[in-house]
């Protein structure tokens, strides 16, 4: 095996290519939310896989959803190395706020700028890059490697649990490398072993054939009213606890291991401060504490609420109808269709019968053990890319379908990637820094040949 130098030569060597198919890709809008671009986004991201010599499938999913994209490659050694990516995007909107066309990548001051440079189009490339380095340099890869490239994380991954009960065997590997992970706000690296699960539900109720005249108001029913009582009763305003009657039964307490983890990740408190304007955060709290909230507590959290006139000026009108969305997030091991039954029992027994509710998705919270050997090599690695010990977290606040490959397909779970808070994700002005992209291909690159060399315990 030639030097690992060799490879990472051959990345910076061939960094303008890379960032010409990442253009490629950025440019070929895929926006899950909105149904936009599926009829050639799948082709195009085949066709990236095959020019590194993947054999290479576009998978249809179950309900005519938007496909994944799946390819393979024999390697050297017996161990196999799987890459979680997605090619569809979040809405570019509010598109004003953009400084150019989000579907038009600009390359300038060593950033691309659009839609999925980072999320997740980005990622995909930068492996990629590591894969044509070893074919190129070595004619071979270091070890067997797999690709799925996902369609519908932006939804949900509404359709892939159906996908995985038919085909995951397919798909498994040893272990697994997800989409994210690259440098936190130090610049230290940053890898996440778990993501929270979700619920996602609509709320709604309608009391009145149709608007009427508020003057109505001292007589009739009002549905907005209605359905912000029955809100009300789901969260205890003085601690923010929610009070569905089991709804703390199933987590999962954190092991001693992952509290001293949680312990040694940066205090962002100052920043959190700034970027989103506030003085502080719900119960005051602040450090450790606030990290073990975000990271390894559930959350119920209102998404949006709808009922009545809201235009400009004044409309005395009495509503028929409000409608409300609400998410929550999920820690091991809770399970969103439990949760969305106890809710229905608990409005139920508080007498809100008349309340509707709708299933809109369901994702299963997942977490790899920190003490894997997996961790270790993807941490050691890390140290040696970036220069700088690695920041550990347990668990990240957000979610993706890990569970399904995690937990289902048995593949422990590490991330790697080219990700920066800077990168301004699911935000207009997305972007990748060339030094991100240039780390991320690199660290691919040596997971690879020491996955190969020497198996998890590299």
């Amino acid at each position: 095996m030639p030097d690992i130098q060799d490879i990472y030569d051959h990345i910076d060597a061939h960094l303008d290519e890379s960032m010409a198919l990442l253009a490629e890709l950025v440019r070929q809008p895929s926006v899950s939310a909105q149904d936009l671009g599926f009829d050639k986004a799948p082709g195009l991201v085949k066709d990236a896989l095959d020019s590194v010599g993947l054999n290479t499938e576009i998978v249809p999913v179950p309900n005519d959803g938007h496909p994944s994209v799946f390819g393979s490659k024999s390697g050297a050694g017996e161990h196999t190395l799987l890459f979680y990516t997605h090619y569809d995007v979040q809405p570019a909107d509010p598109l004003e706020l953009w400084d150019s066309e989000p579907f038009e990548p600009s390359r300038r001051d060593g950033r691309i700028y659009g839609r999925g440079t980072s999320d997740d189009k980005g990622n995909i490339v930068a492996r990629l890059a590591a894969v044509r380095a070893f074919n190129e340099v070595c004619g071979g890869l270091p070890c067997n490697l797999k690709f799925f490239v996902e369609g519908e994380e932006e939804i949900g991954s509404r359709n892939l649990r159906g996908l995985i009960e038919t085909r995951g065997q397919e798909f498994k590997a040893d272990a697994c490398i997800w989409e994210g992970g690259g440098r936190n706000l130090s610049n230290d690296p940053f890898i996440y072993l778990g993501l929270k699960g979700v619920l996602t539900i609509g709320m709604s109720v309608k009391k009145l054939h149709g608007d009427a005249h508020s003057s109505y108001a001292p007589i009739l029913p009002s549905a907005s009213w209605r359905l912000l009582q029955a809100l009300n009763s789901i969260k205890d305003p003085s601690d923010d606890r929610c009070l569905i009657p089991g709804f703390y039964d199933d987590i999962r307490p954190a092991t001693d291991v992952e509290n001293a983890a949680l312990a040694t990740l940066p205090d962002e408190v100052e920043e959190w401060r700034e970027t989103f304007g506030v003085d502080g955060f719900v119960g005051g709290i602040g450090g450790e504490d606030l990290r073990r909230k975000l990271l390894f507590e559930p959350s119920a959290n209102i998404n949006g609420f709808e009922s009545g006139y809201n235009g400009p000026g004044m409309k005395t009108v009495l509503p028929a109808e409000a409608r409300a969305k609400m998410d929550f997030r999920l820690v091991p091991d809770m399970r969103p269709e439990d949760i969305f039954r106890k809710l229905r029992g608990h409005l139920d027994r508080q007498g809100f019968e008349d309340i509707d509710l709708e299933y809109l998705a369901g994702v299963n919270p997942a977490r790899t053990p920190i003490d894997s050997p997996w961790v270790r090599l993807v941490a050691e690695t890390a140290e040696e890319i970036y220069g700088r010990k690695p920041v550990i977290a347990p668990t990240m606040a957000g979610t993706g379908p890990m569970y399904e490959f995690a937990d289902i397909l048995g593949m422990p779970i590490a991330t790697s990637g080219v990700d920066h808070p800077s990168h301004k994700i699911h935000a207009p002005n997305e972007n990748i820094t060339e030094e991100d992209f240039l780390y991320g291909a690199k660290h691919a690159a040596l997971i690879m040949q020491r996955f190969g060399e020497r198996g998890m315990d590299g």
